[in-house]
């Protein structure tokens, strides 16, 4: 329900494909111990949001972790393309994920107007 009005109907993976927003992308990097103030992550970042084909966007990013929202292309491009700059860019691991419904059922409630008492 947003505004009284209800929002959407149908099974996980419907609401999934309608209101998604592409995917969400987690990266780890590799910590160096003898550089602890090595700025890894925000190399992958950079690199990442300069590829404008995904229409990647920044979401959170800590010491050796970040997410992502991708909103163009195929999860199979988008491996493909991790895999290739994998070790350039020192990534540990990542995860490629659809959008979830908590996030989908978020953005429903930034649609709803703030209550001015």
């Amino acid at each position: 329900m947003v505004n009284g009005q209800l929002a959407c109907l149908g099974t996980i993976q419907h609401l999934k494909s309608k209101f998604g927003q592409g995917y969400t992308l987690q990266v780890k990097v590799r910590s160096d111990p003898s550089n602890p103030n090595a700025a890894v992550i925000e190399n992958v970042q950079s690199f990442l949001l300069s590829k404008t084909q995904f229409g990647i966007h920044a979401m959170e990013k800590t010491y050796s972790t970040a997410t992502f929202q991708v909103r163009q292309g195929t999860p199979a491009d988008l491996f493909e393309f991790l895999e290739q700059s994998k070790q350039e860019l020192s990534i540990e691991t990542y995860t490629i994920s659809q959008t979830t419904l908590e996030q989908i059922f978020l953005s429903f409630g930034r649609q709803t107007p703030a209550v001015q008492g």
